[in-house]
């Protein structure tokens, strides 16, 4: 079986950062096999130092950029890309000082005003939408100033019409990066939302239990100890009958005050019958360690270990198929406590699992690992069955 878990991945809104990264490295070396021609055969215009210093401020700070999308952080990654963004308005700009008067024919464009677009993506991967829509629109000024001054005609000749042309065509796709971006950052913000709730959800749950076990206690030991009394039992039942409720109830107290403690009775009881929640029929195997057989372990690791492991068989229920069989191993030691859920069913990808699909990222991965020394790990591979290893460790100061 494949050792591939279903925790792990890269936030939504940081993928599309770096998918924007490599696109907009890509678009450079797309638009330098276009140009290069022109840029060879407009170095004649200008001084020849800028020619060079342009092509590597442009076209290099892209390589970089690309690279840091690879290899580097995204705080790295979106330094570079503002880097990019603005030495393209600095090549631009020094390419005045650097023209030596020649003129072009009327219907040539200087080729660095091809892609004015491409580095305000890379402003909207670095910076916030209005300062990459700022950039945009000198970047678009700019480029066109320089063809207008450079062209042989008059400079006021279609010069409005191409700068608005240039501004509305960039802000289409602009405009396109930055909804795709926002819609990445919304996506993080749902899927947190999403595993506060399912934190809340489980603390409700354990709430219950906890309402369920003192709904218990008064009907088997308040509620029947006054009957007995109602009944004029002997004293010698009754006694000792309200002995212990009254025992039961000052433990329960306590527990509520402190820490509440099960011992490995109780640990083994609760995962058995969360096992047996979804399916009265799968094989449960306990293993209690000599030493755990005498230790204390929390309530709260114990209810949220059984909260998954009942998700992680319910999920096997409904998905692994009506012929698999699955069993449930429970490792119980001193300090620790170790669950498999394992079947033999139908399997599935791990990687193709939707953020939005909650059984596994929620139910069992998140829930076990906002639990201090909790963990999840689900392996699966198609055809193969599923195995879900859900661990504690005491953690100690």
């Amino acid at each position: 079986m494949a050792d591939r878990s279903s925790g792990g991945g890269t936030a939504a809104a940081d993928r599309l950062l770096r998918m924007f990264a490599w696109f907009i490295a890509i678009g450079y070396m797309c638009y330098l096999l276009l140009v290069a021609p022109a840029i060879v055969g407009q170095a004649g215009l200008t001084a020849s130092w800028w020619t060079p210093t342009a092509a590597v401020m442009i076209f290099g700070s892209c390589i970089a950029l690309g690279l840091s999308a690879s290899f580097c952080d995204k705080q790295e990654m979106k330094r570079v890309a503002a880097v990019n963004a603005l030495l393209y308005l600095g090549a631009v700009a020094l390419w005045f000082p650097a023209w030596n008067g020649s003129v072009a024919p009327q219907d040539e464009s200087l080729w660095f005003s091809f892609f004015p677009g491409v580095a305000s993506f890379a402003a909207a991967v670095a910076w916030r939408p209005p300062w990459a829509f700022l950039h945009m629109v000198c970047a678009v000024l700019l480029a066109q100033v320089a063809d207008h001054t450079v062209r042989d005609a008059p400079f006021t000749q279609s010069f409005v019409p191409d700068v608005a042309f240039g501004i509305v065509f960039c802000t289409l796709f602009l405009a396109a990066a930055v909804v795709g971006l926002g819609t990445g950052r919304m996506l993080d913000e749902t899927v947190a939302a999403t595993h506060e709730a399912a934190a809340t959800s489980a603390a409700l749950e354990a709430r219950n239990v906890e309402r369920e076990r003192f709904d218990a206690l008064v009907h088997d030991r308040v509620m029947s100890t006054f009957l007995a009394v109602a009944r004029r039992a002997p004293d010698d039942s009754v006694l000792p009958q309200a002995a212990r409720a009254l025992a039961e109830l000052d433990d329960l107290r306590r527990r509520e005050d402190d820490e509440p403690l099960m011992d490995a009775g109780m640990v083994v009881s609760r995962l058995r019958a969360a096992a047996t929640e979804a399916d009265e029929e799968i094989a449960f195997c306990p293993s209690v360690s000599r030493e755990a057989e005498t230790a204390g372990f929390p309530a709260e690791p114990v209810r949220v270990a059984a909260a998954a492991l009942a998700e992680a068989v319910r999920n096997s229920v409904r998905h692994a198929g009506p012929d698999a069989a699955r069993s449930v191993t429970a490792e119980v030691r001193q300090g620790r406590l170790d669950v498999h859920v394992v079947d033999d069913g139908c399997g599935f990808e791990p990687r193709d699992v939707a953020e939005d699909r909650l059984g596994v990222s929620v139910s069992i991965c998140a829930r076990m690992n906002q639990l201090a020394g909790g963990t999840a790990e689900v392996r699966s591979v198609p055809g193969a069955g599923t195995a879900v290893h859900l661990s504690w460790r005491e953690q100690r100061s």
